[in-house]
């Protein structure tokens, strides 16, 4: 199937835009209670300088009592003063103040807010106090908030022509690269600190809802919203609790056969539970029970999160292998012994070559090599061995589903071993400015045209110039051998789940 993201680009009408959800993360104006001109001494201060700072092109209005600017913006004294309604407020102020606070907001005409403030029902009966009158206030005024106790959100397509203007309401100030991976969340450090990581292991998140105590919008919102969305053609979740099960069940159920959804569960524990009690105030559930949830609506679930942001980005590059057939090409014996053992164990197959292709195979290698699966070519020098001709046989062959690639070397090392020791490194130099070209993109083309992923593994790590340059070609590429099998796994697990709708 073709990624969702594709499907809209011949101007073909966004039906996200009639969502509530998408004024929120593409306001033309804003609002901000909380803010002054110390970024160290509010987090208010700090989450608008984010704003600014980022390429957000509306009308920026602070409100703050006794400033006359802030952050370089004019202040106002109150919400009713201001010239124009806002498209949004965010509040960051001590609860007490925000029922006050919104009163006046609904009285200006505004519709959507973002209450990043705690206190509510995480904290007891005076919290829950608070958080049923911000809830009866909205309902007064017909106005939709996200949170309370949240960061926001994070649009990475605030301007889609344009991807260094952003919306980033949260703290944070490292945003990953821009993909279609969006991530709705009741955690705002799984909905942003996760962004460090992700940007070093090249899951490109497009956008994120830190959903916080989801009084007034939920989980089920954003997959209404996500459903839809063009630049969405991942999502994943962090659960605390669902509040509209049968809700949460339907829409889901819509939307895995198109687009793979990954989810955290944090509940099921006794520790959890107290853990999320002062988190949110969620009631949590049995581990059976929502296990059973993404099982019926083909949620892909874990409770790590190093494999939630691998299954991510090895769902988004689009890629969905017919079956479950792995050829492995490796120039070390010991890690294609692993990763055979390894792929098998997670259920996949590894098989034995016909005679025709290990025929075909032993007229590229040297002697040494061994032609059968895996594909042993150690010390086979010949890196377009490694990353063309052999990958290309195995893909012609139609006996392999998917390829696992082990020695993706840079040149970058071993230039400066070889200037450190006299040798001459024009050939190698040359070589790394031509390999992108050379080898990326073309197999690159064909693993789509033949529908078969490729998972790259390059041990000198993510920091490396040329892993630097699988990234950002959107190639999946791992630094040690552990997680390729696994994410194969899921990913066939899932081709096959959405073959069943074709």
């Amino acid at each position: 199937m073709t990624p969702f993201s594709e499907m809209t680009e011949n101007n073909v009408e966004d039906p996200s835009k009639e969502h509530f959800l998408y004024s929120i993360l593409n306001p033309k104006s804003l609002c901000f209670f909380g803010a002054n001109n110390n970024l160290l001494k509010t987090m208010g201060s700090f989450q608008l300088w984010n704003i600014i700072s980022e390429g957000f092109k509306g009308n920026i209005y602070p409100i703050h009592l006794r400033e006359e600017r802030v952050l370089g913006f004019k202040a106002y004294k109150t919400v009713l003063d201001l010239p124009e309604i806002p498209d949004l407020a965010m509040i960051v102020i001590p609860t007490r103040y925000i029922p006050e606070v919104m009163e006046e907001c609904g009285q200006k005409g505004i519709k959507q807010l973002i209450i990043t403030s705690g206190g509510f029902r995480e904290i007891g009966p005076e919290g829950k106090k608070f958080s049923q009158q911000i809830d009866e206030i909205a309902g007064k005024y017909n106005m939709r908030f996200i949170g309370p106790n949240c960061l926001g959100v994070y649009n990475g397509w605030y301007q889609p022509e344009n991807d260094k203007n952003k919306l980033n309401t949260f703290w944070v100030y490292k945003l990953p690269e821009r993909g279609t991976i969006s991530i709705a969340s009741q955690s705002g450090t799984v909905a942003s600190h996760l962004f460090w990581y992700a940007e070093d292991i090249g899951t490109k998140i497009g956008q994120s809802i830190s959903l916080g105590n989801s009084n007034n919008i939920d989980i089920v919102d954003c997959l209404e919203y996500f459903k839809n969305d063009p630049h969405t053609d991942v999502l994943g979740l962090y659960i605390e609790e669902i509040k509209r099960g049968k809700e949460f069940i339907s829409i889901a159920k819509e939307i895995t056969p198109k687009k793979p959804i990954v989810a955290i569960y944090a509940g099921g524990t006794e520790a959890a539970f107290r853990a999320i009690g002062s988190h949110t105030g969620s009631i949590a559930g049995n581990d059976t029970i929502y296990e059973t949830v993404f099982k019926e609506t083909g949620i892909i679930s874990t409770t790590s999160v190093t494999n939630f942001l691998h299954y991510l980005r090895v769902l988004s590059h689009g890629i969905f292998p017919k079956g479950n057939r792995i050829g492995i090409i490796s120039d070390s014996g010991g890690a294609s012994a692993m990763m055979a053992k390894s792929t098998e164990r997670y259920g996949l197959q590894v098989p034995e070559f016909s005679n025709k292709l290990q025929s075909e195979i032993s007229r590229v290698l040297t002697d040494i090599s061994y032609p059968n699966n895996p594909v042993d070519l150690t010390f086979n020098l010949n890196q377009y061995n490694l990353y063309i001709k052999v990958p290309k046989l195995l893909m012609k062959s139609g006996e392999i589903d998917g390829i696992m690639i082990y020695g993706a070397f840079g040149v970058d090392e071993f230039i400066e071993v070889m200037e450190k020791s006299g040798f001459d490194t024009d050939f190698f130099s040359e070589l790394g400015t031509s390999m992108s070209g050379v080898y990326l993109k073309p197999i690159q083309k064909l693993s789509r045209k033949y529908s078969i992923p490729i998972f790259y593994v390059g041990p000198q790590g993510y920091s490396d110039p040329w892993i630097r340059e699988f990234i950002a070609l959107n190639m999946p590429i791992f630094d040690l051998w552990d997680l390729p099998a696994k994410c194969m796994k899921i990913l066939c697990q899932y081709s096959q789940y959405r073959q069943k709708f074709v």
